[in-house]
């Protein structure tokens, strides 16, 4: 009998593990500070994009920027773990923007 319940013991106790662990890992992501603007712009730059605009916008960083291969875009940027979680075509990076740099 004893063999029996150890098992069913680990795995109780293993249940009981992923039950607390997951809400506790989302706590931790909602618990970091949010990222300064100058911190995505940095990780936007290292990643090939040319920031021209950023603003605060429904929980998220919407930057508008050019790509590395030139073409205007909107990104959706989490502002506590920096990750792109949208992007999306622009038509609005007009020549003045370009070489205003980015307006915050």
């Amino acid at each position: 009998m004893f063999t029996i319940a150890r098992p069913c013991a680990i795995a109780a106790a293993a249940l009981a593990a992923l039950t607390f662990a997951a809400p506790a890992a989302a706590q931790a992501v909602s618990a970091r500070p949010e990222l300064t603007l100058s911190q995505i712009e940095s990780r936007l730059t290292a990643q090939g994009f040319r920031v021209l605009e950023i603003e605060r916008d429904d929980g998220y960083y919407e930057v508008k920027a050019v790509s590395e291969a030139g073409a205007c875009v909107e990104l959706d940027v989490n502002r506590r773990t920096g990750d792109i979680v949208r992007t999306k075509r622009d038509d609005d990076c007009s020549i003045d923007m370009h070489r205003r740099g980015h307006a915050r």
